[in-house]
């Protein structure tokens, strides 16, 4: 079971749009792996594995697969890698990298957010990058460090530099959305996305900011991430 939101006090299976794609789903098993971590009780992991195992059906589907590969496969597959060396989880993981280096354009220097946009009726979301990205490279840092390749890091680098440039505002609030010219990479627009409107802050993606810089830090040791971090800190205590 794969739980979301409760209806009338119960649980549902998968009750999300998109089904076994949803970006949340590689939070339960992630919970999981930390309470096996906690108590060493094997139903934590029987059950974690459970949901990875189900998580397959998406590499094999592919279509619905976007960005958020990292929370998906990060929390699951890398953390039972991490913890037991069980190999298949390990070639889920790298797919998954693979997948998501898939999506970098390197004219704008960006990984593509989403493959459409159910909000906006037939937007072309081709030169999109969000501010919720900066959570799923992790996924290629991992990848660079155990397959020693560092093309994975190159391309989490240059997303996380993106943003630092075109989300982060002077004052450490950041946008939700930006838009490039998928064919040049030329800066487009900064719409409003889920936050109020254009150019207002949005809370969750203001977290997402202040940690992913913080983690490209962790990864990489270049300090502007962390200054970065500093300065939206300051602007989640004053907005």
């Amino acid at each position: 079971m794969i739980p979301y939101s409760p209806r009338e006090g119960r649980y549902h299976d998968l009750d999300v749009p998109g089904g076994i794609y949803f970006w949340t789903n590689g939070f339960w098993p992630g919970m999981l792996w930390q309470m096996y971590e906690a108590t060493g009780e094997e139903a934590y992991r029987t059950a974690a594995e459970g949901v990875e195992e189900r998580l397959d059906e998406t590499l094999q589907g592919f279509e619905g697969l976007h960005h958020d590969v990292g929370f998906m496969f990060l929390l699951s597959s890398v953390a039972n890698y991490r913890k037991t060396g069980n190999m298949d989880s390990r070639r889920r993981s790298l797919h998954a990298t693979n997948l998501l280096a898939g999506r970098f354009n390197p004219a704008g220097k960006f990984i593509r957010a989403w493959n459409e946009a159910g909000f906006i009726a037939d937007a072309d979301v081709s030169g999109w990058m969000i501010i919720d990205c900066l959570m799923n490279i992790p996924l290629l840092y991992w990848a660079a460090q155990e397959t020693k390749d560092p093309r994975f890091t190159h391309i989490a680098v240059s997303h996380a530099k993106t943003a630092q440039q075109y989300i982060v505002r002077e004052d450490g609030s950041c946008n939700h959305i930006v838009i490039f010219d998928s064919q040049t990479g030329e800066f487009l627009d900064n719409p409003g996305g889920q936050g109020f409107e254009k150019d207002s802050s949005w809370s969750r993606g203001q977290s997402w900011a202040v940690y992913g810089f913080a983690l490209s830090y962790r990864h990489t040791g270049d300090v502007s991430f962390l200054n970065g971090t500093n300065i939206m800190k300051s602007c989640i205590l004053t907005c």
